[in-house]
């Protein structure tokens, strides 16, 4: 990469080509790693935000949005840069240790790039986090796990999305709903179909108004980001209907239920604002690409 962003001379075309990496699209950890940031449930990547921490042994969260105006302002980048070098110069892994925990970087080789910005360069992945994390969370922890959806329930909609009828190139059909604990094995593309065609008829009058609500934003949100064309209207009602989402999650739930994914959606919109619409970063065609290997015959060997 850094001699393809100095150049690269092709004699027979008489070209000079340069290349420079722009984007980076991962789940959590990966992203994390890839670009030399401390943990996804310490703190964000993008803004100041950290995580809090009630001391007696249970999970950290991001709940706490009376003093957003402080902390959602983008990470400098200077600021990181020498954080990164600083940790490059620590003579001990405890030392290490304790500059990540103390700075939240560490050293990534995209680095050496003299353009790379760890900061905006490293998208959050909308099928990762909306439909993976957020979606499936929803449902499942706060909803079945907490008993608000019963397991007649969800025979229920089981029952009910048969008799919805789509066009074939969205996508299958969820039909495993109520297998085992619910949602057995739905992929990302799954539970993107359920959330933006199935969710709101399948579930509305089982839920109470204010699961309703965040039924009724989140599904809304979705809806306003997979866009082809979007401009700053649609991006700025889908950020707030997010916001809405996790504000209602913290006010009927609780901080302590505001999950990273809750709020690094609340920079997807920004990532649009960079790279347009949510087709040109998610990871949707690779997650097809890895099925489609992983289908293949190979000597039973790891693709």
């Amino acid at each position: 990469l850094l001699e393809f962003w100095d150049g690269i001379e092709i004699p027979a075309a008489e070209k000079n080509i340069r290349l420079a990496l722009i984007c980076c699209s991962n789940d959590i950890p990966a992203a994390r790693k890839l670009c030399g940031h401390i943990s996804a449930s310490v703190s964000c990547h993008r803004c100041y935000k950290t995580a809090n921490s009630n001391g007696n042994g249970n999970k950290s969260n991001f709940g706490g949005f009376d003093d957003m105006v402080d902390w959602f302002v983008e990470r400098d980048l200077d600021e990181h840069r020498r954080n990164a070098e600083l940790w490059r110069l620590c003579k001990s892994e405890e030392e290490r240790k304790r500059h990540v925990s103390s700075t939240h970087v560490r050293w990534s080789e995209l680095l050496r790039l003299p353009y790379f910005n760890p900061i905006r360069y490293l998208v959050v992945d909308p099928m990762h986090c909306l439909f993976l994390g957020i979606a499936h969370w929803i449902i499942k922890k706060l909803w079945i796990d907490g008993n608000k959806i019963t397991k007649q329930d969800l025979e229920k909609m089981e029952k009910r999305a048969k008799y919805i009828q789509i066009p074939a190139d969205l996508g299958r059909i969820p039909n495993k709903i109520a297998t085992g604990e619910g949602f057995s094995g739905f992929t990302a593309d799954q539970w993107k179909t359920f959330v933006l065609i199935y969710a709101i008829p399948l579930m509305w009058d089982l839920l109470a108004e204010p699961d309703r609500q965040i039924l009724g934003n989140f599904v809304r949100a979705c809806s306003l980001l997979v866009y082809r064309i979007i401009d700053c209207d649609i991006l700025n009602e889908a950020h707030e209907r997010l916001l809405k989402v996790a504000t209602l999650i913290e006010e009927n739930y609780g901080p302590e239920r505001i999950t990273p994914n809750l709020h690094l959606c609340l920079h997807i919109a920004d990532c649009c604002r960079d790279y347009g619409p949510l087709y040109s970063f998610w990871c949707f065609s690779f997650e097809r690409m890895n099925g489609i290997l992983g289908r293949y015959f190979v000597n039973c060997l790891i693709v």
